[in-house]
């Protein structure tokens, strides 16, 4: 049977001080496909911003899938001094940017940053990427907009924390194709996103089927977890 987390506000309460927070990775919802991930080693990151939100935190890195309008909205996060803008080539209008096709990596605040394949009748191949982050200990897969696509077997072997998903249906994946890229990827966690223009579809989302499968609402924040064998390493 599946089972869908539905993170109530009680379960999303985030302490803002304290020692343990800062040791906390923390994932929030914006909406859409927007997210703002937050490290352990405090470094914070916005992923697609264009939903509505709070990007008052300061922007080490800014992570752009497309250049589609719902999807590139750079200026809306505060940014600290040398803030990095990570992008496909055309995607955003920065001279400065990072621009990382298919396949292409870097390292950035800490933070691992792999390209990977994404796309789909509506996203051309090559305009489109997803994105593989590694940090304490975590992957988490950004899959951007894209269809389920042969490429994302190979993803299995990474070993993959959380992967973000969309399952709107209509310019992606819906939630049955979705449930099928997750057995794909072989993820411990799918976190369904881009399931409507409002942000969250409650039925779309709670369609995707997985076992570790986590509705968040926009606004709301989860905490990542790395994996045991991880936490266990760390103690020693």
């Amino acid at each position: 049977m599946t089972v869908v987390q539905f993170l109530s506000i009680a379960a999303l309460s985030v302490p803002t001080g304290g020692t343990a927070a800062q040791k906390d990775a923390l994932l929030t919802f914006l909406g859409r496909a927007s997210v703002r991930i937050s490290t352990g080693a405090g470094a914070v990151l916005y992923i697609d911003p264009y939903a509505e939100g709070d990007y008052s935190e300061p922007a080490d890195i800014i992570l752009v899938t497309h250049g589609h309008g719902d999807h590139n909205r750079t200026d809306l996060p505060k940014r600290n001094p040398g803030c990095a803008v990570i992008a496909p080539s055309g995607a955003v209008d920065e001279r400065s940017a990072i621009h990382l096709a298919e396949y292409s990596a870097t390292t950035i605040a800490g933070v691992g940053i792999s390209a990977v394949p994404a796309y789909n009748a509506n996203h051309p191949r090559g305009s489109c990427v997803g994105y593989i982050l590694e940090f304490g200990g975590i992957k988490l897969y950004h899959a951007a907009d894209t269809s389920l696509i042969p490429e994302m077997a190979a993803l299995h072997k990474l070993g993959i924390d959380y992967a973000l998903l969309p399952c709107d249906g209509k310019y992606n994946m819906g939630p049955e194709e979705a449930s099928k890229a997750a057995v794909e990827l072989g993820a411990r966690h799918v976190i369904p996103i881009h399931s409507s223009a409002e942000g969250l579809a409650g039925r779309n989302a709670s369609l995707v089927k997985h076992p570790g499968v986590i509705v968040i609402e926009p606004g709301k924040t989860l905490r990542l977890d790395p994996p045991m064998n991880t936490r266990l390493k760390s103690a020693l």
